[in-house]
């Protein structure tokens, strides 16, 4: 089967989002989001909305469909885009985005927080950054194909802002016309 790296596409005249609440909210792990803002040590339920603040000299670039940063963020479509192709892994809440200097929100946009981490990287053949202690980051990616288990989306436990699909989403994404999402084919080993 085959793999693709799902990213956000940086366009010149897009626009640049950063997190405004749940500031101590780890929002790209895997698993079902735990708030820690109250300094409990065992947290509580994620409750949205998350809240985004655009960058105030990029306010009138191109939404994008699909924004990496502060947290995995979809536009509904792509929401219901994903589910019509049967992906059932992804833990939803609502985004507001603020754009401060025209005084206007966009409420368009969902968390989109993937289950699934799958420790599948080539270490050995990727080639990566390491930050420390399980820390890195990814520059390219290879996937030991024996351990993927033939899953349709997750996130790479070796660095969690690696989304990858499978060939059968990545076709459905693109039949759907998408321009604005990044794809690059996987090699596997």
């Amino acid at each position: 089967m085959k793999y693709y790296l799902m990213a956000e596409k940086a366009e010149a005249d897009g626009t640049v989002i950063y997190g405004d609440s749940h500031d101590m909210t780890e929002l790209k792990t895997g698993s079902f989001l735990v708030d820690y803002e109250n300094d409990d040590e065992e947290g509580e339920p994620f409750v949205g909305p998350l809240i985004c603040k655009m960058d105030d000299e990029h306010v009138d670039g191109k939404m994008s469909t699909f924004f990496m940063s502060p947290a995995i963020i979809g536009t509904k479509q792509f929401y219901n885009d994903l589910l019509e192709v049967g992906i059932d892994n992804i833990e939803v809440h609502p985004v507001i985005i603020r754009d401060e200097v025209n005084s206007r929100t966009f409420d368009d946009y969902l968390l989109l927080n993937i289950i699934g981490r799958v420790s599948c990287a080539d270490m050995e053949t990727s080639e990566y950054e390491s930050l420390g202690d399980d820390m890195n980051i990814i520059d390219e990616l290879v996937l030991d194909s024996s351990k993927t288990h033939d899953l349709d989306l997750f996130l790479v436990d070796e660095d969690t802002d690696c989304i990858v699909i499978s060939e059968r989403v990545y076709s459905h994404l693109v039949n759907k016309g998408y321009t604005d999402i990044y794809f690059e084919e996987l090699k596997q080993v």
